[in-house]
Formats: C-alpha cells, sequence, structure tokens
C-alpha cells in the first residue's frame, strides 16, 4: 500500500544519506525506522509516561524518578528509557 508523507527537506536529505551509507533505499531505511519507533514507543502506555512526569513535578518524586530511569537505563543493553 502506499501513502504520502510530507518531510521536510533538511530531514530527508539526511535520510538519504543514512540509506546510502548502509547501501539501502530511502524507502527501507524509512520503513525500518518506523517499525523500531513503533515497537519502541508501544513498549510505555502514555498513561504510565504521564504518571511519570506527574511523579516529577515535585523534588521528592523527581529524585524518585530519576532513580527509576537509572536503574531501567543500567539494566537495558540496546536502549535508552524515552525521555519525559
Amino acid at each position: 500500500m502506499s501513502t504520502t508523507v510530507h518531510i521536510p527537506p533538511e530531514l530527508l536529505e539526511r535520510v538519504d544519506r543514512r540509506a546510502q551509507e548502509l547501501g539501502v533505499s530511502r524507502n527501507l531505511y524509512i520503513r525500518r525506522a518506523i517499525e523500531r519507533a513503533v515497537e519502541t514507543e508501544a513498549s510505555w502506555s502514555p498513561a504510565f509516561l504521564k504518571m511519570l512526569g506527574d511523579a516529577a513535578s515535585d523534588v521528592e518524586g523527581a529524585k524518585a524518578v530519576d532513580e527509576m530511569m537509572t536503574a531501567i537505563a543500567s539494566r537495558r543493553t540496546r536502549k535508552k528509557p524515552p525521555k519525559l
């Protein structure tokens, strides 16, 4: 199925350069990026991320969230936790 997506010229140039470096087509590079984004973003629900953001609004909560994010990051081998 085909679709149309607007990509700013500067970003498209970067995409083209990176795809060329990897020796893949623009289409394949973009598809892989979208697949990774969908898999990664589906890991933590928006409600959970909002709850973390809300908890970080005071000093004590921010410290607890920082400790949790540090613990998560130390156990991950391939990706970093999402930014809140």
